[in-house]
């Protein structure tokens, strides 16, 4: 079981992912790119064909995702990141937002709750985007919109209640 923690963020732009990705990954190992693709679907729900494309480096996730500002994808990473995380990931919102997200395993080894780690992640996580709302999940998705970020948030302020 993994703890997801989202935060949510106006900064659409090169310098809001460079910040994340160079405080929560190894940045010089991440590219090339490797069998990634971006995979785009509109407001409307619908996904466009013409837009999967493979992707070699993180100057085009971010080229897209500020030059089609209410596209919706995502953009998952689970190599390169820093030790205490199990993976990252960067969701373009539909309505030109940013969901920054972390992942750690639930438990320690020792079988002890990491709970208190995930909430020192968001913490930090707010403080490196400039994140505006954050929320802690269990293997839950991140969202489309700032509409659905806050009802998932709502939804799930009972695990750090």
């Amino acid at each position: 079981m993994y703890y997801d923690i989202y935060g949510l963020s106006r900064g659409r732009d090169a310098p809001t992912i460079e910040r994340f990705l160079q405080h929560f990954c190894q940045r010089e190992q991440l590219e090339p790119l490797i069998n990634q693709w971006l995979q785009v679907w509109t407001p409307e729900g619908r996904f466009l064909d013409e837009v999967e494309r493979p992707l070699t480096t993180v100057a085009e996730i971010v080229a897209y995702a500020t030059a089609h500002l209410t596209h919706c994808f995502v953009w998952y990473q689970l190599h390169a990141v820093r030790a205490d995380l199990h993976s990252v990931l960067l969701k373009f919102t539909t309505d030109a937002q940013l969901v920054c997200g972390l992942c750690i395993a639930a438990g320690n080894p020792g079988g002890e709750d990491t709970l208190p780690q995930a909430q020192q992640l968001e913490a930090e996580l707010r403080q490196v985007v400039g994140a505006h709302n954050s929320y802690i999940a269990v293997e839950y998705p991140p969202a489309d919109s700032e509409a659905e970020f806050e009802a998932d948030r709502v939804a799930w302020q009972s695990l750090t209640a």
